[in-house]
């Protein structure tokens, strides 16, 4: 019989009361921490194995793109076709041994229409001959099983122009190309291959029946204990499976990360257990009364009262009042703190955007009730990347501070505001005739027409200025800012360092601009772009020796727009990257089919050239066209060089170690286009039409044009004319020793048909000439 315990006073009453309350309290929040690291740890390591498998997809994906474009290859190659028609048993294997080297393949091996495998095909030879009946449908890549082991195939067609055999790459999936994918995974992955044996899987001392998830993760029992896993069927050459991926993550190391967790936890709660029985006496003497007022102060602090408890004691609870009361001022400071932040530019400690929205819309109402009228002045710094990159962006931040701070002093404390980078508004009053802003803008342009000195460095920092006025302008805060951004976008085109007011021509410019972006982007996705093609021809007997490709828009309502007005538009808009690529890729299919002596030049704006991948798009082209690369030609004029030659000249030698020639376009326009030749050897320098046009009645375009075709002469150049339109222009520049001539005087540019037809009527007439 358990005789109830007595206490002779409340304080040793509320002592064991508080703390076996504390106790009860202290274990269930053990048991909790323990049940939810127990859950995390579960979620962690399914996470991280749904994760493993989407790397092995990529790698898969990837490790199949390769191989099948190393196949592709070989399976294009003139001469693997020849030996393949004819039975070259010895070239097949020569190239099959070369082929396994590129693509990192132990087998590699040639199946020809009657079902002989020639090559070493390794544990699947027998396999093989099956592929002879296309039995992979439209796939090209499976996985098969043989004698319980899985290996890879990769296949290729060879066609000329009718399969005429097969290339097959086989990988074996053994256990080195698991470990591979084991050490990219970001946790202790195992990994293994099962096979389809009976009614499940088997490998590697597993079975898995049927009904086990397949993507998706499950529990697996092994002798080593539980662990998550997930298996992934791989491809086989039928509808059915023959093979699968599993990926497993043993339970125990999983919970590994959390031992320390549940060490300190333990630790913790004993020391706690040791600290509730000195604490609760304490506690239990002092209490209530500290505890009521606390409570009343939270609430009214909670209602956003600033408040403070009185502090009576040296105690816990004397220094919880303490505490209590810090907090209640620390609340109140960074409340304020983060409403100022919220509104103002960290680095400038100027009104945000947030900030700048608010008040204008304020400002223009103010405006409006009191017939007023304002003016917004939407300015950027010219060249500020350049500062960036070149002195540092600490030096970039302090120039914009002290720009900040340059257009508080001049605008008289008006409101200013910096949007972001290197942008800032300032709002004004306004008179009628727009003194206010102009004095304004031409007092900031005098200002920072002189270099800034910062932290000791003088730094040129320009500036242009868009400005547009309420309620001239526009009714909306939203409508003047976009106004003052256009004219802000016509006084960088007019050369920066100078401001500019909106005008209506500037929003109907910019809408025609955002209409041919959307129709443009149209054209691209749904193949509305044309390429047409000029002849170039030799200068001695107008014999064709290339074309130039002319992208060419036909708008479905408004006709042929001109590139002049859709080319700049996808420069701003990166939209020339695609276009560009679908325009070499265009140019060499067409040029394939033209005879071998017949090359293709392809204009390349800067912005394509810089883009990464440029000489994968090249060489894709090339692959997929099979046309020759010494018949590609490339144009490029010197701008694409303005940022920096050593980059640039590493990609012209790039494509110029894949044949492809290099034509410097309108030479002679710009500053530098002979130290440009000293860093290249181009193949070609194209004559800009400029000098071409006058080149039979002025003396001075003759001499350039002379002194060109000096140069190109004594560089082994060849050498273009563009623009020649009438005999004169053709009788100099052939007098000159011009190597080719093009423009209007010998053919407009004209369609792919109208090409070959050119192409077909200038041999005939060689053949005539020649009887």
């Amino acid at each position: 019989m358990i005789l109830p315990v007595r206490f002779h006073s409340l304080r040793a009453r509320l002592t064991v009361l508080y703390a076996g309350l504390f106790s009860a309290g202290l274990l269930a929040l053990a048991i909790l921490a323990q049940g939810m690291i127990e859950r995390s740890a579960r979620r962690t390591a399914a996470d991280a194995l749904a994760a493993s498998g989407s790397v092995y997809e990529r790698l898969w994906q990837e490790r199949e793109r390769s191989l099948l474009g190393a196949a592709d290859v070989l399976a294009r190659d003139f001469g693997f076709r020849s030996a393949v028609a004819s039975g070259d048993a010895a070239t097949i294997v020569s190239a099959l041994a070369s082929l396994r080297t590129r693509a990192d393949a132990p087998y590699a091996v040639l199946i020809d229409m009657t079902g002989q495998v020639i090559g070493n095909a390794g544990p699947v030879h027998d396999r093989l001959a099956t592929l002879h009946g296309d039995m992979m449908g439209e796939r090209r890549d499976a996985v098969v099983a043989v004698d319980g082991r899985a290996s890879r195939i990769v296949t290729a067609p060879v066609l000329a122009p009718l399969e005429i055999g097969r290339i097959v790459l086989i990988v074996p999936l053994n256990a080195q190309e698991m470990r591979g994918l084991e050490q990219l995974s970001s946790i202790p992955l195992n990994a293994g291959i099962l096979v389809r044996q009976h009614k499940g899987w088997t490998g590697g001392g597993r079975r898995i029946g049927l009904s086990s998830p397949a993507d998706r993760v499950f529990t697996l029992s092994g002798p080593a204990g539980q662990s998550f896993a997930m298996l992934k069927p791989l491809h086989g050459m039928g509808d059915t499976a023959e093979a699968a991926l599993l990926l497993s993550y043993p339970m125990d190391r999983a919970m590994a990360p959390y031992r320390s967790i549940q060490i300190g936890l333990v630790v913790a709660g004993l020391v706690w257990l040791a600290l509730i029985g000195v604490g609760s006496a304490r506690l239990a003497r002092s209490i209530a009364r500290p505890v009521v007022a606390l409570d009343r102060a939270a609430r009214r602090l909670a209602e956003g009262e600033r408040t403070e408890v009185a502090v009576e004691t040296e105690d816990e609870i004397g220094r919880l009042s303490a505490s209590f009361n810090r907090m209640s001022k620390g609340i109140v400071e960074r409340e304020e703190r983060i409403a100022h932040l919220a509104f103002h530019d960290v680095l400038t400690n100027l009104p945000n955007r947030a900030f700048f929205r608010q008040s204008l819309d304020q400002e223009i109402a103010r405006a409006a009730r009191n017939g007023e009228s304002l003016a917004l002045l939407y300015m950027d710094l010219d060249g500020f990347k350049v500062v960036n990159d070149t002195l540092g962006h600490p030096i970039g931040d302090s120039l914009l501070r002290m720009v900040g701070q340059r257009l508080l002093e001049l605008s008289d404390n008006a409101f200013v505001a910096r949007l972001g980078g290197d942008e800032f508004v300032i709002v004004i009053s306004e008179t009628a005739d727009h003194s206010s802003s102009r004095r304004l803008a031409h007092g900031i342009l005098d200002l920072f027409a002189q270099p800034i000195l910062v932290e000791g460095r003088e730094v040129t920092a320009g500036i242009s200025i868009g400005i547009s006025l309420f309620p001239a302008d526009a009714a909306t805060g939203e409508a003047l800012v976009r106004n003052a951004d256009l004219a802000l976008y016509r006084a960088k085109q007019d050369g920066r360092g100078v401001y500019r007011f909106f005008e209506q021509a500037l929003d109907e410019q910019a809408r025609r601009r955002r209409q041919i972006e959307a129709d443009l982007r149209g054209a691209i996705r749904t193949g509305g772009l044309e390429l047409r093609f000029q002849p170039i021809v030799r200068t001695s007997d107008i014999a064709i020796r290339g074309f130039e490709a002319l992208l060419r828009w036909p708008h479905p309502t408004e006709g042929y727009i001109p590139p002049v007005e859709f080319i700049p538009v996808a420069e701003e808009t990166g939209l020339i990257v695609p276009l560009g690529e679908w325009v070499i890729h265009e140019a060499c299919r067409v040029a394939a089919a033209w005879p071998a002596d017949i090359r293709v030049a392809v204009n390349v704006s800067p912005l394509q050239f810089r883009a990464p991948g440029f000489q994968a798009v090249v060489l894709q082209a090339l692959a997929r066209s099979g046309l020759s690369p010494a018949r590609l030609e490339i144009e490029i004029t010197e701008s694409v060089f303005l940022d920096g030659v050593d980059a640039v000249t590493d990609i012209l030698h790039q494509l110029r170690g894949l044949g492809v020639r290099i034509a410097l376009d309108d030479f002679g326009t710009g500053y530098s286009s002979l130290s440009y030749l000293r860093s290249f050897p181009f193949d070609k320098l194209k004559i800009d039409r400029s000098f071409v046009t006058n080149i039979a009645d002025d003396p001075n375009a003759g001499a350039i044009v002379k002194a060109i075709l000096d140069l190109a002469s004594a560089l082994q150049m060849e050498t273009t004319a563009e623009g020649v339109e009438n005999p004169a222009q053709q009788a100099e520049l052939q007098s000159r020793g011009c190597d080719t001539l093009q423009g209007f005087l010998f053919s407009r540019p004209v369609d792919a048909t109208a090409a070959g037809e050119l192409i077909e009527r200038g041999h005939q007439q060689g053949r005539s000439r020649a009887a």
